[in-house]
């Protein structure tokens, strides 16, 4: 079988300008966070962001004007307060912003998987949503005569999704909630999977609910310990609590989050650099 396992920047020259790129994990969990840094790195531009609930890697991807369009149910970090650039950039017009529900991104990507034009729903029909969004239509169910929404197919171009662990072929596990990942990497052209270890086909078989991402969804494999960090991976390790409260008060100017980006992500080439500058002691605390 194929052997997908490239590199950091080989995977990440699978993305175009102009791509609508499907975002896993969710807020906060087990987002993949490497593979951003990269992004930002080569310089992607024009990008459409895709994702449930946005959190770091969207407002990172703003920030650095890699991206002018966002799809999302929230987008922001919790207790930790908004998202800096993110507000920045909408504000001043800078940004396309699709609103979205839970509702219309699980159908939209249910859509695609079941190639039809669209998917029902009741939910929205009443709501300042069908205000806001021309490409939802309501129409006359012609079995039951109820007055419903269609929801369009939602297929992004790439998905970047970390994993708890994959091997060389690209089956890859997640623990833990998986939440729309699955589908996320059924929906998608193209599939970029990062794993906190690359293990033997064996180890997969035996994991609870072994392949959550099966390998022909998948079209690259990168080896990225800690490549969620700061935000978290289980069972390996939580979010940096530290680590995102500095890159909040950092990106409250365009100065600051400029010289954030300088550290963090221009003058580290590679994950490892990275690691290597957050620094041993610190990634130790975060162990579960």
């Amino acid at each position: 079988m194929t052997d997908k396992l490239i590199s950091l920047s080989e995977a990440v020259g699978l993305i175009s300008n102009g791509d609508l790129l499907g975002i896993g994990g969710m807020s906060l969990y087990r987002r993949p966070m490497a593979l951003t840094r990269e992004i930002i790195r080569q310089g992607i531009r024009d990008l459409g962001i895709l994702t449930f609930i946005a959190g770091l890697p969207t407002d990172l991807l703003i920030g650095s004007h890699c991206a002018s369009q966002i799809r999302s149910c929230y987008v922001g970090f919790e207790m930790f307060g908004l998202a800096p650039n993110y507000r920045r950039a909408s504000e001043k017009g800078e940004l396309e912003i699709v609103e979205e529900t839970e509702v219309t991104i699980v159908l939209g990507l249910k859509a695609t998987l079941l190639q039809v034009p669209h998917l029902p729903t009741r939910g929205i029909r009443c709501t300042d949503v069908m205000k806001v969004r021309n490409d939802l239509k309501e129409y006359t169910c012609p079995l039951s005569g109820e007055k419903l929404v269609a929801l369009p197919p939602i297929k992004p171009d790439v998905s970047i999704i970390h994993v708890s662990m994959a091997d060389r072929r690209g089956n890859s596990h997640i623990n833990g909630a998986v939440w729309l990942d699955e589908d996320l990497a059924k929906a998608s052209g193209k599939v970029i999977v990062s794993a906190e270890k690359i293990v033997e086909t064996e180890e997969i078989i035996r994991a609870p609910g072994r392949a959550n991402i099966p390998h022909f969804m998948v079209d690259a494999v990168v080896r990225a310990p800690f490549g969620a960090h700061p935000t978290s991976c289980f069972p390996f390790y939580t979010y940096d609590i530290n680590h995102i409260r500095n890159y909040l008060e950092d990106s409250k100017s365009l100065k600051g989050f400029s010289e954030y980006l300088e550290k963090y992500v221009y003058q580290t080439k590679a994950n490892e650099e990275y690691l290597d500058l957050v620094g041993a002691s610190t990634l130790s605390k975060i162990l579960l």
